[in-house]
């Protein structure tokens, strides 16, 4: 009996999730409360293309149908865009007065249509879908944050940032954003991705593991050779980058590593611009 009253009382002290369902409506603007330390996950009707949003202060990831959001400060505010096959979906990414008043998931809803043809049959399950958390919810509790040393960005200029990284076997996952801070759309494409072998350096490259470092810090780096590391998959923009937008994105590389620190390279080409290169010490 004693028990029973504890659990009781747990569960009425416990916060309560704010978790809302909609129907797809493309003429509106979604209101998403964040706070700090939190996840919100906007779980779409059909598979995300793109999503991006008006500011870096703020972590977005997609997968599938999910759509990640974690603010990097408190306080902070911007704006998201969704896309999907269907179009595209609004979102305004405010900050909740409190933990309780925060959104934990906005789920959307398929129209009675979808949903009738996208039905499975009883009995019939995805494998794995329970057992098996996804890549991005594995990355969120173990990738890597990566640091970001002598990188100054212009405020004129598309800069890329490594956010994190995280080693399964013998593939690296690299999450990037890109922030277009120039006047002008910016359009990239696959990038390229090298290991400088063998290296010396005038400063300790154990001191900068885990960091992308800036072009001083770089050039004290030589090495005698680029090798070039195949890329086994790679989310890039497929359309161009409007000016004031932040963009995330993910590259899937085939590195192992080892127990000694490794300098990569990895090379990203700018349509009529110079290719903006990434300097990263793991």
């Amino acid at each position: 009996m004693v028990a029973l009253t504890i659990l009781f009382m747990t569960a009425l002290m416990a916060p309560l999730q704010r978790i809302e369902t909609q129907y797809p409506d493309r003429t509106r603007v979604t209101q998403v409360e964040t706070a700090l330390n939190h996840l919100t996950v906007i779980e779409l009707a059909e598979p995300v293309t793109l999503a991006a949003a008006g500011s870096p202060l703020f972590k977005i990831e997609r997968r599938d149908k999910k759509v990640f959001i974690q603010p990097l400060e408190d306080g902070v505010s911007t704006n998201l865009f969704v896309w999907t096959e269907s179009g595209r979906w609004a979102y305004e990414l405010i900050p909740a007065k409190s933990i309780e008043t925060m959104h934990f998931a906005i789920d959307q809803q398929a129209p009675p249509a979808l949903q009738t043809s996208n039905a499975v049959s009883p009995g019939l399950e995805a494998p794995g879908s329970v057992a098996f958390p996804s890549l991005a919810e594995e990355m969120l509790v173990f990738a890597r944050p990566i640091r970001a040393i002598g990188v100054k960005p212009d405020t004129n200029d598309v800069a890329l940032l490594i956010r994190d990284v995280y080693r399964r076997g013998a593939a690296l996952y690299v999450r990037y954003v890109i922030d277009n801070r120039s006047t002008q759309s910016y359009v990239t494409g696959q990038p390229e991705a090298f290991v400088l072998d063998p290296i010396s350096s005038k400063t300790s490259i154990h001191a900068l593991r885990y960091s992308q470092i800036g072009p001083g810090i770089e050039r004290q780096i030589k090495s005698k050779r680029e090798t070039r590391i195949a890329i086994i998959d790679c989310e890039v923009p497929a359309e161009p980058i409007p000016p004031g937008v932040t963009t995330a994105g993910m590259l899937t590389l085939q590195f192992s590593g080892t127990s000694e620190p490794a300098v990569l390279r990895i090379v990203f080409p700018g349509a009529g611009r110079k290719p903006a290169s990434i300097t990263l010490v793991l």
